[in-house]
């Protein structure tokens, strides 16, 4: 397409002392507010830089090894310098004290005064320390005007800050501090101008004059503001920034003052803006190596908060929140980080009470009353997100982060058409801001917009190079244009066609076949056609639906853009899966957004979606569902979607897609089919889930949860699973030390270690308890499980035998006392299986399946012990049933085929080498089964679809060709026609497709 390649941008820039991808980079459906929140909009972070010691004490000598600083005693009156050191290192209390004393002693009290100041400011303590600055006579000291002024921008009194730090720049005119500051809070009131004009100063301090100052404390300021008028201008920007990463800043920590942390912050700010988040060489080892220097950095915990949610890592957010704010309980930043972590977790009440905090300290800050605005918008109350713009707009009428913060918050609810407005007026007040740019060009691959996606996107990387997510997503694009199209009626597939070769022909019929059934069931027609792109690496998938190149599952949907990773088997690839069954769950989600315009709670389209692949409940699910009942841990409604967004455990995820379709059957049986359809009207009309079921399903959130719960159990009671209550195995412990200890008691104790996964303590009371009574039926199984287990993982044969035949042994008599434990007779047929006794082995494997119908494990085993033996018509019946259950093996459903074929039943047969293509569309002898099977049936619509498919696949074999022209002749194809039989005797010219040419 003539574009340049991104990719080809020398992009190498320095980071500590290592060269990392600067220009070339970055995360889970998280949103990109943290991007424009790091960078200078961020007032209070970037207020931080000047809150150390620096402009009091001497600048180290060049390369100098700092001096060890002396312990504080109580007891003795420190130097200033040392009190400085204090402070620096993040010793608050005992800084606070020193200063005190210096103050008290009368030396250097004025200095001093400043320097307390600085430690009520970094421990929260505003107030008092504007009171302490107000009372000192503060103008003649430049480095107190700059303090003081800090302290009124935290408070929000942004006019009279102004004034102090005027003042200071006509003490001092060399301040770089002040000028930076200055800059900022003109930036933050919508004085882009102005702001230019303060900043333009560090461009002629760094392009036009020799022998600047060179402490760290300036250098760092310097740097700050000389990137926003490089910005701000677009003065040379790549080159610029790789100047004040490598030239400036990590001159500043590396050479000049390597105790001074504020470098690292600015550093880890700056690449942290542009997703270079490495733990080696990016932001993370900068905030870490800040917090080496000074372990309590509120700053640095919020920006490693910040990486996190990237991730969606809540929990870790959270802690570094809490981090901050045990340093700093007022400490805004912190707040901020909370509002977007509850905003991400669509929690809006959460995150205006964060955000509320946050105004409590300032009431006119503009990053909290964004967030606020956003939290509003997404749980569509106009009015109240008017009521924060009014007061945004009071203190900027041109804020860009009002509209950035609001257009990803609104991206992130797929509420695309409103994102796009509010980026649009961030990018009008702010044009040369990359990353409200880079923002609405990931919104637009979301929306399934790739021409405005590209161009949005090549336009913020023009303005910043530098920015991973930019890069990765624009790589993805130039790599689509290279991808096979495929169009259908209502369906648009994209594949990349020498990897994934005629997948999109092939998946463009299931499509359309599922497309009126799935339509019909919602009573929708949709506007435009359905976008269907499989990547063929899971790192190109990934990169497609989040920017970056992780995710951990197979499909996502965004409304109108389907996007899969190829179903091939492959090392880059997370493995094979049924594609039929993935495509008609994301496209009910495209269905289900379309009907509600993308309110539909999170719970409900999966649930929705589960419920339309229609294929029974899975063995590992219905356990799933039956632990939780007997656990009492079941979600709620107001804690479902958490188990997709913010799993606490291993299987949270699974378990919330498992509920929520269950859930979706308990709305279905007990107010009937049309209330689902009724309650996406509902949310479509912005409705809240309370009111949606207290209006529409006559019940209280709370009470639905409740009578839910109480249906689970009694469905779940014939599912064969122990549902009583769990013992707690703490108290049994304490109960079991004495030597009276019953056995029935150790038995118990042996079955809630063996659930508690305490396998030797399981195995210890189970041993016990059967010494006092062998036939104690818990410790028996205990002891009968665990042998069993072990002999299944033991190394050598001999210990495998020794295992099981004491295993047998407490089997055998296990199902004598319990005939229905069907786990027993599992176990035994196992170890039955691997000795070759297949008679017992299916006397076993039959008693699994009478009494937990639900295991594959029986289905599975017969099934293989009567292939084993030729006995194709009993494997069937066994097949049939694990085919229902288990549709991730190719091999299950082409051994039913092959069945079929067998008893001359093709229809059959051409059904199942389907259902074994959805699970590996690239086998080509199923194709070829397949094909011959609908040319036995006269099918000759089958019959091309899998010659065409097998030309894809094997372009250098003619025959495949001129099979598929005969069957294109059939159907009076005739462009087909001509195309396949050309190829055909171009590759064999005694083809007998050469009759089918003029």
């Amino acid at each position: 397409m003539g574009r340049r390649k991104h990719p080809s941008y020398p992009c190498g820039v320095r980071s500590g002392s290592t060269m990392i991808s600067g220009g070339c980079a970055r995360a889970t459906a998280p949103t990109s507010d943290q991007r424009r929140y790091s960078s200078n909009s961020s007032l209070i972070v970037l207020l931080s830089l000047a809150l150390a010691t620096a402009p009091l004490r001497a600048a180290l000598a060049q390369d100098a090894p700092a001096e060890p600083i002396p312990e504080f005693k109580a007891d003795k009156i420190v130097s200033l310098p040392e009190a400085d050191d204090l402070l620096l290192e993040g010793k608050y209390a005992e800084a606070q004290a020193a200063f005190e004393t210096l103050i008290q002693a009368g030396k250097q009290s004025e200095r001093a005064s400043l320097g307390l100041a600085r430690v009520r400011v970094r421990i929260g303590e505003y107030a008092e320390a504007i009171a302490d600055m107000e009372k000192l006579d503060a103008a003649r000291n430049a480095d107190g005007q700059v303090l003081l002024a800090q302290a009124l921008l935290i408070k929000g009194e942004y006019d009279r800050a102004m004034e102090h730090l005027k003042q200071a720049i006509e003490i001092k005119p060399q301040s770089a501090a002040a000028r930076r500051i200055l800059g900022a809070t003109l930036e933050l009131l919508g004085r882009r101008d102005e702001a230019i004009a303060t900043y333009r100063w560090f461009d002629e301090q760094l392009t036009r004059q020799d022998g600047f100052p060179r402490d760290a404390a300036w250098i760092t300021d310097a740097a700050v503001g000389f990137l926003r008028y490089s910005m701000l201008t677009q003065t040379s920007v790549a080159d610029r920034t790789r100047h004040v990463l490598t030239e400036m800043l990590q001159q500043a920590y590396e050479r000049v003052d390597r105790s001074y942390w504020p470098a690292r912050i600015a550093a880890a700010d700056l690449l942290r803006a542009r997703y270079n988040n490495d733990e080696a060489d990016g932001s993370v080892s900068d905030y870490q190596a800040a917090l080496r220097l000074n372990p309590k950095l509120p700053e640095a915990f919020v920006g490693l908060g910040e990486v996190l949610l990237e991730k969606w890592n809540f929990e870790e957010v959270e802690k570094h929140a809490e981090k901050a704010l045990a340093v700093n309980p007022r400490f805004a930043p912190a707040f901020h980080l909370l509002a977007r972590k509850f905003i991400t977790e669509r929690r809006y009440a959460q995150s205006l009470e964060a955000s509320e905090k946050a105004l409590k300290i300032n009431e006119r800050d503009v990053i909290a009353l964004s967030l606020s605005a956003a939290a509003s918008a997404c749980r569509y109350d106009a009015e109240g997100t008017q009521r924060f713009l009014s007061r945004v707009e009071a203190i900027n009428p041109r804020s860009d982060t009002l509209y950035h913060i609001l257009g990803n918050a609104l991206s992130g609810i797929r509420q695309y058409a409103d994102s796009e407005a509010a980026l649009l007026r961030a990018i009008e007040f702010e044009p040369t801001d990359p990353n409200s740019r880079n923002a609405l060009g990931l919104m637009y691959m979301q929306w399934g917009l790739d021409d405005k996606a590209r161009d949005t996107l090549d336009a913020a990387w023009t303005l910043d190079p530098f920015n991973k997510r930019t890069k990765f997503t624009l790589d993805l694009l130039e790599s689509l244009d290279k991808f096979a199209r495929f169009e259908t009626e209502h369906f648009t597939i994209r594949h990349d066609p020498v990897k994934d070769p005629g997948l999109g022909r092939y998946m463009g019929e299931f499509l359309e076949e599922i497309h009126a059934a799935v339509i019909a069931d919602y009573n929708l027609v949709l506007p435009q056609k359905t976008k269907i792109e499989v990547y063929p690496t899971q790192r190109a998938f990934a990169v497609r639906i989040t920017g970056e190149p992780w995710i951990h599952t197979v499909g996502a949907c965004t409304g109108f853009v389907i996007a899969l990773a190829s179903p091939r088997k492959a090392p880059d690839l997370s493995g094979r899966y049924n594609f039929a069954r993935v495509l008609k769950h994301e496209y009910t989600h495209t269905v289900t957004l379309a009907a509600t315009q993308n309110r539909i709670p999170h719970w409900f389209t999966e649930g929705l979606a589960v419920l339309q692949e229609d294929t029974p409940r899975s063995f590992g699910w219905s356990e799933l569902l039956a632990d939780a009942i007997r656990r009492g841990e079941l979600f709620t409604l107001e804690s479902i979607d958490w188990g997709f967004m913010r799993p606490r455990r291993p299987m949270d995820r699974q378990m919330a897609y498992a509920q929520s379709e269950w859930m979706c059957e308990y709305i279905v049986q007990r107010f009937g089919y049309d209330k689902l359809i009724a309650m996406l009207d509902r949310y479509r009309a912005g409705k809240t889930q309370a009111a949606v079921f207290e209006q529409l399903l006559g019940i209280p959130t709370v009470e639905f949860d409740r009578d839910f719960s109480t249906w689970a159990r009694k469905e779940a009671q014939s599912w064969c699973f122990d549902l009583s209550p769990l013992d707690d195995v703490a108290a049994l412990r304490k109960s079991a030390d004495g030597e009276d200890t019953s056995a029935e008691w150790l038995g118990r104790l042996a079955k809630a270690e063996l659930e508690a996964d305490e396998f030797e303590n399981a195995l210890l009371a189970a041993r016990k308890a059967q010494e006092k009574d062998e036939n104690e039926p818990r410790s028996l199984e205990v002891v009968a499980f665990v042998l069993a287990m072990t002999a299944q993982q033991a190394v050598s044969a001999d210990d495998r035998k020794k295992y099981e035949d004491e295993a047998m042994q407490r089997l055998d008599r296990l199902v004598r006392i319990a005939p229905t434990n069907w786990r027993a007779h599992k176990h035994r047929a196992e170890i039955l299986i691997r000795r070759e006794e297949i008679d017992a082995a299916l006397e076993s494997l039959e008693a699994v399946q009478r009494f937990c119908p639900l295991e594959p494990v029986s289905w599975r085993g017969i099934a293989g012990l009567h292939l084993q033996r030729k006995d194709y018509d009993r494997a069937l019946t066994q097949l049939l049933e694990l085919a229902r259950s288990e549709d991730q093996d190719p091999e299950v459903a082409a051994q039913i085929a092959e069945i079929y074929m067998r008893q001359d039943r093709p229809a059959d047969a051409a059904h199942w080498y389907r259902e074994a293509l959805c699970i590996d569309p690239f086998d080509i002898n199923l194709h070829r089964k397949l094909a011959e099977a609908a040319e036995t049936l006269g099918d000759a619509k089958v019959a091309l679809r899998e010659y065409a498919m097998l030309t894809a696949l094997v372009p250098e074999q003619a025959r495949y060709f001129e099979r598929a022209a005969f069957a294109a002749k059939e159907l009076g194809r005739e462009d087909e026609v001509k195309h396949f039989a050309a190829q055909a005797v171009k590759l064999d010219a005694e083809s007998a497709a050469k009759a089918l040419l003029p």
